[in-house]
């Protein structure tokens, strides 16, 4: 008999349908998985955009992150509202792909970095070459990267990240342990994907459970309301 599912249950059933398309996938075909049908470019602003609106729309506003401080290791956790970082993207110029600049007497033009760009070069272990192989990929081939020094490749490497300014979203952290201060990238991908993968388990421990003590079809576990589930969820455990 079919089960009249409440909204909250279709919130749920969306993160499993999520999760069973992304899991088990290499990083980049679960990034493509966890895009699904949102309409994004390869740019890379255009992806933190539609990943930030899945991640809205599925979890709320309110999202509790954490880093490590790369002076003494201490975990820091910070709060993001959700919907003001999707706010301040969309108010960000959109992405330049046929932007030229002078550099040293010559006009350049460079092509904007996509994410076809950041596959290519995730075999590099080091942040020097990572950089040097994404400029050499977007960067016109007779500019010879090898004689540039690490300021040239630094300013070569602003340039590029100015052409999409959404598509490096950094959050400037204070340590409270240490004091240390320090500019920390965040990528969307990841963290929707461990929000998506841990309310996924939760749901899968649910129903497993409340199945084998009640023989209840999965519908029926989504039937329930929080609270009700969570009672559930306790008698079980404590039977």
């Amino acid at each position: 008999m079919a089960v009249d599912l409440p909204a909250h249950a279709d919130r749920e059933q969306r993160i499993l349908r999520l999760w069973e398309r992304a899991v088990g996938r290499s990083r980049w075909h679960r990034d493509e998985a966890l895009l699904g049908e949102a309409r994004a470019s390869r740019a890379l602003g255009d992806r933190n955009r539609a990943l930030l609106a899945i991640r809205n729309a599925l979890f709320g506003s309110s999202w509790p992150l954490r880093s490590d401080c790369p002076a003494c290791g201490a975990q820091c956790e910070f709060p993001v509202d959700g919907a003001a970082l999707a706010r301040s993207l969309n108010d960000r110029p959109p992405a330049d792909p046929a932007a030229r600049f002078d550099w040293h007497g010559r006009p350049i033009a460079a092509r904007l970095p996509d994410a076809d760009d950041l596959r290519h070069i995730a075999c590099h272990d080091d942040i020097d070459g990572a950089a040097r192989a994404l400029l050499a990929r977007c960067l016109p081939a007779d500019v010879e990267l090898a004689q540039l020094d690490d300021d040239d490749l630094a300013a070569l490497a602003v340039w590029l990240e100015g052409l999409d300014p959404a598509a490096l979203i950094c959050f400037s952290l204070t340590c409270p342990d240490c004091g240390k201060a320090w500019p920390a990238p965040f990528d969307v991908a990841d963290a929707l994907w461990a929000e998506v993968q841990r309310a996924a388990e939760l749901s899968l421990t649910d129903i497993d459970a409340l199945a084998r003590a009640y023989g209840w079809s999965e519908d029926q576990v989504f039937a329930l309301s929080p609270i009700r589930r969570a009672a559930y969820r306790q008698l079980v455990a404590g039977s």
